[in-house]
């Protein structure tokens, strides 16, 4: 696969970073070598805006399976986001769910978005093409915010199963792979990178999964406060 994003999403890209203010690099790393699995903030939809517009790197997304097939796009706008979520009348919904199921599943697939398979034996796909992308030379971008429209700079509760990528990746490469905290800045319009975090390999995967995963959490929140 070329490593590059398509060019609906170069255009849409484009248009945003023209009516949005520019985001700076602040980069803690002292060099980058390799792939590496950003783990950002979702900040109910900033942080995917921001990253993926301002970001140099190409990245390849973690993006819930149903925004990349149309026919589950459309339903899932108009089951759950538009009617159950923001309360709007059925009618207008259908009206509005068509176009815009459209549009997010065009900017998904043509951002090469890896699809994520929630509580289903299928996440086995989502892990076969995360490694490969990374083996590729790829970085993954995911946010694994548990409340992903929580606005609030402070990053709580997150999922713990993107952490699997470790294993798999291992397994396949006998590599630990680098997990990059990721936060974007509102006040300051920075995107804000921090030191990776890798699996010592030295416990059980269970309690080191454990121990990582809160220490990405503390670390993006020390990030956001400009700690790091």
């Amino acid at each position: 696969m070329q490593k590059d994003y398509g060019l609906f999403y170069k255009k849409i890209r484009g248009i945003l970073r023209f009516f949005s203010p520019e985001f700076s690099i602040k980069d803690s790393r002292i060099k980058k070598e390799g792939p590496v699995v950003y783990v950002a903030h979702h900040q109910n939809m900033f942080g995917p805006i921001s990253v993926l517009c301002w970001h140099p790197e190409f990245l390849r997304i973690w993006v819930l399976h149903v925004f990349l097939d149309f026919s589950s796009c459309y339903h899932h706008y108009l089951e759950f986001t538009f009617t159950k979520r923001l309360g709007w009348p059925h009618l207008v919904s259908k009206i509005i769910a068509y176009p815009t199921a459209l549009f997010v599943t065009a900017l998904t697939k043509s951002g090469k978005g890896i699809p994520v398979y929630r509580q289903s034996r299928s996440i086995v796909v989502t892990m076969k093409q995360t490694v490969d992308a990374l083996e590729n030379g790829e970085s993954i971008l995911l946010f694994p915010d548990i409340s992903y429209d929580d606005p609030s700079a402070q990053v709580k509760e997150i999922y713990e199963g993107f952490l699997y990528i470790e294993k798999y990746y291992y397994r396949k490469t006998g590599e630990h792979i680098p997990f990059v905290p990721m936060i974007a800045e509102k006040k300051e319009k920075e995107i804000r990178i921090g030191t990776p975090i890798l699996f010592s390999g030295k416990e059980a995967f269970f309690l080191e999964k454990q121990k990582i995963a809160k220490e990405i959490q503390q670390k993006l929140n020390e990030l956001a406060k400009g700690l790091e």
